[in-house]
C-alpha cells in the first residue's frame, strides 16, 4: 500500500467517526403536533375552569376548583411527558 492509499484510508476512517459523532448529536423526532396541541388546549382548559370555580367563593366550590387544578397542573408535569416520549 502507498502513500497515498495509506491518507485515503486515514480520511475515510476520520468522515467515519465524524458521521458517528453526528448521529449521536442529534435530538429526537420531535413531538405529535396534533396531540401536542389537543393536550395543550384539554390542560389549559382545566386550569382555567379551576380558577373560575375556585372564584366562585364557596367552600366546596373552592375545593372543587383547587382540585381541578391540581389535576391539570399533574397531568402537565407528569403525564404529558409520558405520552411524549
Amino acid at each position: 500500500m502507498n502513500n497515498q492509499q495509506a491518507a485515503h484510508a486515514d480520511q475515510a476512517e476520520i468522515m467515519a467517526e465524524k458521521a458517528e459523532r453526528s448521529e449521536s448529536n442529534q435530538t429526537s423526532n420531535g413531538n405529535n403536533l396534533v396531540l401536542s396541541i389537543v393536550l395543550f388546549v384539554v390542560l389549559f382548559v382545566l386550569f382555567a375552569a379551576g380558577l373560575y370555580v375556585m372564584s366562585l367563593f364557596t367552600t366546596v366550590t373552592f375545593l372543587v376548583g383547587l382540585g381541578m387544578c391540581l389535576l391539570a397542573l399533574f397531568g402537565t408535569f407528569d403525564l404529558v411527558p409520558r405520552f411524549l416520549t
